[in-house]
């Protein structure tokens, strides 16, 4: 709920953030066959609880989603190398789909994950998109990893 009011708060007090975004969305997760989004979805449980807050209408989209991950896929943060955060991404871009990409197609998407690291996540995520015709992606992140 905190990181929900973060996000809020940021983007109220920054509406040129929004201004041209059409979608904002949670870094897609593989929640798998019947699991639950509050244990196993932390991004788009913190968009979840956002849109419950939200008092100014911001254009969040959760169900259905806009991209989805198929399958379990390597994390981001085991990686320590520059080439195995490439694989990772190449394995992640592999496991995204669009369900619809006329609700894609022309958008500026914002997407929603709460820590940047390299952004080989949220590249991959936006490569996806764009394939499906996305406009634009955006990242909005709550932290920056350190540098290693």
């Amino acid at each position: 709920m905190i990181f929900a009011r973060i996000i809020l708060g940021h983007l109220y007090t920054h509406p040129e953030l929004v201004d041209e975004v059409d979608a904002i969305i949670p870094m897609p997760a593989y929640l798998g066959p019947h699991q639950a989004r509050k244990g196993n979805d932390h991004t788009g449980y913190v968009i979840e609880r956002a849109i419950l807050e939200d008092g100014e209408n911001l254009p969040f989209v959760l169900d259905p989603p806009l991209i989805e991950k198929t399958r379990a896929t390597p994390r981001m943060r085991d990686t320590i190398s520059l080439m195995e955060r490439q694989t990772v991404a190449h394995e992640l871009y592999a496991a995204l789909h669009v369900p619809d990409p006329a609700r894609v197609q022309g958008r500026c998407i914002m997407v929603y994950d709460d820590v940047f690291t390299a952004g080989s996540s949220l590249n991959a995520v936006a490569m996806r998109l764009k394939a499906s015709g996305a406009v634009k992606v955006y990242g909005l992140t709550l932290a920056r990893a350190q540098w290693r």
